[in-house]
């Protein structure tokens, strides 16, 4: 079979290979990509910014799609399965991944809303920030990643849940998702508001997930003394923190971002993530904004890069 995949070979170049579909080893499961989530490194990498992986590469990383072949020794998955994977290059009409990288989705699910790797990076980053019954949470930014953190931050007994976003059309959905209160820095007194829903104490957790040194700055201000800061976002470049208010408030740093997590990313969470897509916990369909064709790939990354306001994630479908 015949396998296009798509090359990041320099910042803002991308080309589409012919390629040998590849073959499934030991362990591992040979899938026909349906969708892929167009995640932010990626942009990142297409935009020359330092990323995790070096150019020219094979890339894209959330794939789901049906299984083709399993290799030797693999159980628990045959051909027609639908998955969602952790693997890479997802950028292509077929990929290969570890099984134990692979979980299995239901099948009324449409694909373009199945992409499962950044919910199993949502289970990851709650797992280790672990916050607590009657806490008072806060989520700086909401994009993507920050709408869908929220998605699973309802109904766990916080005492307050606040979404703070410069977009109004991203806290509405907030609101939707779950947002006791919403917050935009730029229309509304962000310490009056603080003190108002925290009994003057600030937050006791704080996820910031703006990926921007804006929202560091913000989720610092926010939180309360002995507080945990939970950074989600992958930071392409230096980010500049005021230590001198880290240390007064005592500040506890926990470093969610996923791929810092090791094998329970890519195995534990990805299947408790599969588990709560299946029961409604994440709901996608008002998330993934644009859709483009394998071939389109070039122009979604420009279109993606450019974070219009309309655009919240894109996918392909090759």
């Amino acid at each position: 079979m015949k396998n296009r995949v798509g090359v990041l070979v320099s910042a803002g170049l991308v080309r589409i290979e012919e390629h040998e579909s590849p073959k499934p080893r030991e362990g591992e499961v040979l899938i026909k990509v349906k969708a892929a989530g167009i995640c932010s490194g990626d942009i990142y990498a297409f935009k020359g910014l330092p990323v995790w992986f070096t150019l020219p590469a094979p890339f894209g990383h959330e794939p789901v799609g049906d299984v083709v072949e399993v290799g030797p020794n693999v159980t628990g998955f045959k051909p027609g399965d639908k998955v969602i994977a952790i693997g890479s290059p997802a950028y292509a009409d077929y990929l290969v991944a570890k099984a134990s990288s692979v979980a299995k989705i239901p099948s009324n699910i449409p694909y373009e809303y199945a992409i499962g790797e950044p919910l199993a990076a949502i289970v990851n980053v709650i797992r280790v920030t672990q916050p607590r019954l009657g806490d008072y949470v806060a989520v700086v930014g909401s994009g993507y990643m920050g709408l869908l953190l929220t998605q699973a931050l309802r109904g766990m007994g916080f005492s307050e849940l606040a979404v703070f976003d410069i977009i109004d059309d991203r806290l509405k959905l907030a609101k939707e998702f779950g947002a006791t209160a919403t917050v935009n820095p730029t229309v509304d007194d962000v310490d009056k508001v603080t003190k108002e829903l925290t009994n003057g104490n600030g937050f006791n957790v704080v996820f910031e997930v703006s990926g921007n040194p804006n929202g560091v700055d913000l989720a610092t201000r926010i939180i309360g003394r002995r507080g945990r800061l939970s950074i989600v976002s992958y930071h392409s470049l230096p980010v500049q923190v005021n230590f001198r208010i880290w240390d007064a408030k005592g500040i506890d740093l926990v470093m969610a971002v996923p791929a810092r997590s090791g094998e329970e990313y890519a195995t534990i969470d990805l299947r408790i993530a599969a588990k709560l897509l299946e029961r409604g916990v994440f709901n996608q369909e008002k998330l993934i904004t644009h859709e483009w064709r394998l071939d389109q790939l070039q122009e979604a990354l420009e279109y993606a890069s450019k974070k219009p306001k309309e655009y919240i994630k894109g996918v392909i479908i090759p």
